[in-house]
């Protein structure tokens, strides 16, 4: 059973350049309330004292920006390397990212979400949700957008590699929802979600 009585909160995943954010827009043009948790992160990583007083303890200050904040593209470099360094930053900073969308739902007066959660199944996070969609892209698709975000072959092996196989989180959701078409083809499987849930 989901934690939020009263409210619809769907929770989308899927692997790294697969569309998720674009499904997630999708559902903000149609009314519902859309939270990214990389948003939380991203906020964590540049406001939150403590926790980058621990990162630069543990990475050294080559892992700062000029501003103070974390170095996100150093820091990705860092994590994507290491399994273990990766489990010691999501055991950092999952906690507070969790605490600050689940605290939003349950306070706010809306009553429809739809949360981005890239690692949902990963961190067994199902429980939360009315229902789970896995955004799902081909491989040569996948390649394509993260070489057009300006990622090196070997960079892109090492991100699809530290993640869950697509093909694993598509089996888990409740649904799936295919990226490689059209926007209209996505649209129509928004909308085919959307009536099973009434």
């Amino acid at each position: 059973m989901h934690s939020f009585p009263g409210k619809i909160v769907v929770g989308v995943t899927g692997g790294i350049a697969c569309g998720k954010s674009t499904v997630c827009k999708k559902f903000g043009v149609l009314g519902w309330e859309v939270i990214s948790t990389d948003s939380y992160a991203h906020s964590i990583l540049s406001e939150d004292n403590e926790v980058i007083e621990k990162i630069v303890s543990r990475w050294g200050p080559k892992i700062k920006d000029p501003n103070g904040s974390i170095d996100k593209a150093e820091l990705a470099r860092v994590i994507f390397k290491s399994s273990n360094d990766r489990s010691w930053l999501d055991q950092l900073i999952h906690p507070k990212i969790r605490k600050g969308w689940t605290t939003f739902i349950e306070t706010s007066d809306k009553s429809k979400f739809v949360v981005e959660v890239p690692l949902l199944f990963e961190n067994n996070l199902h429980a939360l949700f009315t229902k789970t969609i896995s955004v799902h892209a081909s491989a040569t698709m996948q390649n394509t957008r993260l070489q057009e975000r300006g990622l090196s072959d070997s960079d892109i092996q090492a991100r699809l590699k530290s993640q869950m196989k697509t093909t694993d989180k598509a089996n888990l959701a409740d649904i799936v929802i295919l990226t490689d078409g059209n926007p209209e083809f996505v649209d129509q499987q928004i909308n085919q979600f959307l009536s099973l849930l009434k």
